[in-house]
């Protein structure tokens, strides 16, 4: 109980009759007095010494066996709390005039007037900013939180309140709020009056703020974009200014703007990032002579660039409708860039469509990087210098192959990890070719990468019409999983008709005739858009795959204030995706662009593969983190990845105290909105109700049998009586 708290009435009661604990106590004196009636061995004052051990002990004992609950009531009055809650974000450091925000906060809470309210109450401190904090002194209050979130004062108070029956809070705040829903909402539920007391003034200062930055939802490195940016001024009439767009801290964007005396006004600018990553943008104004605060000049933001489209290349042993509906539907994807190749002899390659030099083009072709090839009915009979062409892109891209007609087992022998092994194969078997369906095999919980490509092919399949297939036998390769086995005549064939080796980075699709797809949708029933997603799927697996990392260190953000902690959370795995849980995880960060050492992080267990660690105290700027994780059995695995840190400013967007807000919390609850000096005035009206005190009550029941004291202290009492029987010589 702390010094406001009296103590009223204290009350013990049991659940046995009260005749069942005298005759326990009439008992245990007998039993006694039996044992200890003809020792004449020792003094009169140690036998009555032993004899009332000995009556306490079974008394007790008897307590214990007959499972006597004994219930504890207490009755006690205590002072009524008075929440205050303290705004302790950046917004506190603002200047009205001459004083400072923050000392004003101070000052009232050194007035006398909360001295005298500390006399009838009980102060009960609350710290806010964006997140709740426990005030141990006025030290605490630093007021560097980077958000203002009401709401969640109000809530903690709530809480606090719940059984506390406050006699009301108390709100020091400017009310700006930008994190949190609205706090009028909150405030409607609570059983207690709020008294908002505003710090700041409520009259707009002349002023400039960029208040919101607005980017695409998504950006490409070499892909131009527009960001856009709200600009409000404030008393500047016709005075015209250069906004400026920067990219980790460089201008890449700059227009001149004309102000208004008061309103918002949109700038456009023009934005292409040049390589994929994190980057902070800031929209940048500069200051202006008689300005409020310089601060507010700068809304940032960060953006995640991905990497520009995409590039495939399809190779195809000849003109073809199955190639014409391929380009198309893979063309129509927009985060891929197709180019094509058409074999037009042994050795050579038809020019590109619109392309004249067929050699200068086609070896211009050859000589890019690509992240997936398509080879449909490549390479055949007829492929060998063509395949030598493009052997060294086949070694180290993904690929998909689609048979055709000219199906080569001889020429497929040199294609690097090919998903599939042909066991038997007679072109000149009658018929040639089959006519099949499509059946599904599901890949099972070891191939979880493929399971929206299989999701995709099982929702259609029954709906696709008949394709093509070559008469052979043949399985999965080593590492590969079929997904799909064609249907001849209602019955379901041994080998496969589409697999995909994730480890391998390859797929093959062993039926053709794809025009059927696309011409007899309308028939069939099957969306049209159904093989252009199949193929897209499968090309973004294929691209990705063998890219699941061991270790995996992200933060629980992208963009900081530089009064933030950055947390960072890894999961490490071994190669079977078991959880590792004795490794060592160092995370290594870095500012760019100069790659200087700034701090080093050794990041804890958490189990389960879990690991996570912070730091805090960096300045603005773009860093790069790489981490690397280490066991018993040497290097496991690394990451990597980009952390920025700008001032987000939004506490300096609103700089007038938001007076509206803070009279709508204390309406909502039966409370008054006072000034600052109208609060040490004693304007605060204060019901004789509240300064009464509660009467609580606490009870509390144990049963003696379960009481760990109770039961110490049988065996301590007849202990001590055996020691001291055997002190003073007796048996």
């Amino acid at each position: 109980m702390n010094s406001s708290t009296r103590l009223l009435l204290a009350q013990i009661s049991f659940d046995l009759p009260f005749y069942f604990i005298f005759l326990f106590a009439f008992s245990s004196v007998g039993l006694a007095y039996l044992m200890y009636r003809k020792v004449h061995e020792i003094a009169k004052p140690k036998q009555a010494f032993l004899f009332t051990l000995r009556s306490i002990s079974f008394f007790l004992l008897f307590l214990v066996l007959a499972n006597l609950t004994v219930d504890i009531v207490k009755a006690y009055t205590k002072k009524r709390d008075i929440f205050v809650l303290l705004d302790d974000s950046k917004s506190m450091s603002l200047y009205d005039g001459t004083v400072r925000r923050s000392q004003v906060e101070r000052n009232l809470l050194q007035s006398e007037r909360f001295q005298d309210l500390s006399k009838g109450f009980d102060i009960v401190p609350v710290i806010f900013g964006g997140e709740v904090l426990k005030l141990n002194s006025l030290d605490s209050l630093k007021f560097d939180q980077p958000l203002t979130n009401v709401e969640s004062a109000l809530v903690e108070a709530s809480r606090l309140g719940t059984n506390a029956q406050p006699a009301f809070a108390v709100l020091l705040t400017d009310g700006n709020y930008n994190s949190g829903g609205n706090p009028v909402d909150i405030a409607r539920s609570l059983s207690f009056p709020v008294f908002s007391v505003g710090v700041g003034d409520s009259i707009q200062p002349k002023d400039v703020v960029a208040k919101q930055m607005i980017t695409a939802p998504s950006a490409y490195a070499g892909k131009k974009s527009v960001v856009r940016a709200i600009i409000s001024a404030f008393g500047f009439g016709d005075k015209s200014a250069a906004v400026q767009l920067l990219e980790d801290g460089k201008v890449v964007d700059s227009k001149e703007v004309t102000l208004t005396n008061e309103g918002n006004i949109e700038v456009a600018f023009s934005y292409t990032p040049k390589i994929a990553g994190t980057h902070g943008l800031i929209v940048r104004v500069p200051p202006l002579k008689g300005e409020f605060d310089q601060r507010n000049n700068s809304v940032s933001a960060s953006v995640e660039v991905m990497k520009g489209k995409y590039s495939v290349l399809l190779i195809a042993g000849e003109p073809a409708s199955d190639v014409a509906f391929l380009r198309r539907n893979i063309e129509s994807v927009d985060e891929f860039d197709l180019k094509v190749l058409i074999q037009k002899d042994e050795n050579n390659f038809y020019a590109p469509v619109g392309r004249e030099n067929a050699s200068k083009d086609v070896n211009e072709i050859l000589s890019q990087k690509y992240d997936a090839l398509l080879l449909y009915d490549f390479p055949g009979p007829q492929s060998e210098g063509t395949l030598h062409q493009i052997q060294s892109i086949l070694n180290s891209t993904p690929y998909v192959y689609f048979a055709g007609k000219n199906f080569s087992p001889e020429q497929l022998s040199h294609i690097p990890r090919i998903p599939f092994v042909v066991r038997s194969f007679d072109p000149e078997l009658p018929g040639g070719e089959f006519q099949v369906g499509v059946s599904t095999i599901s890949p099972g919980q070891s191939s979880a990468g493929l399971l929206p490509l299989f999701a995709l092919l099982n929702e259609n399949c029954d709906l696709i019409p008949p394709l093509y297939y070559q008469r052979m036998e043949c399985t999965p390769a080593n590492g590969a999983v079929s997904l799909a086995v064609p249907v001849l005549n209602g019955v379901r064939l041994t080998s496969p008709v589409f697999l995909v080796s994730e480890m391998g980075r390859s797929a093959a699709f062993l039926a053709y005739g794809f025009w059927r797809i696309q011409l007899m949708n309308s028939i069939s029933g099957l969306r049209s858009d159904f093989l252009r997603d199949l193929v897209a799927t499968l090309v973004r697996n294929l691209i990705n795959s063998g890219r699941q990392k061991v270790l995996t260190v992200d933060t629980d953000k992208k963009s900081y204030d530089p009064s933030e902690t950055i947390n960072f959370n890894s999961i490490l795995v071994d190669q079977t995706g078991s959880p590792v849980n004795d490794a060592v995880i160092d995370v290594n960060i870095r500012k760019e662009p100069t790659k200087n050492f700034v701090n080093d992080v050794q990041l804890s267990r958490n189990g389960d593969g879990s690991y996570t660690g912070n730091v805090g105290g960096l300045g603005e700027g773009r860093y790069s983190y790489y981490a690397r994780a280490k066991s018993s059995a040497g290097f496991m695995g690394a990451d990597s990845g980009t952390i920025v840190v700008e001032s987000l400013n939004k506490e300096f967007i609103q700089t007038s105290m938001n007076a509206r807000l803070l009279n709508q919390i204390s309406f909502v609850t039966g409370g008054q909105f006072l000034t600052p000096q109208e609060f040490i005035d004693g304007r605060l009206t204060i019901k004789p109700e509240w300064t009464e005190p509660l009467t609580l009550k606490t009870e509390n029941k144990f049963e003696l049998l379960s009481s760990l004291p109770v039961l110490a202290a049988v065996f301590v009492l007849l202990g001590a009586e055996w020691v001291m029987r055997k002190i003073w010589g007796l048996p």
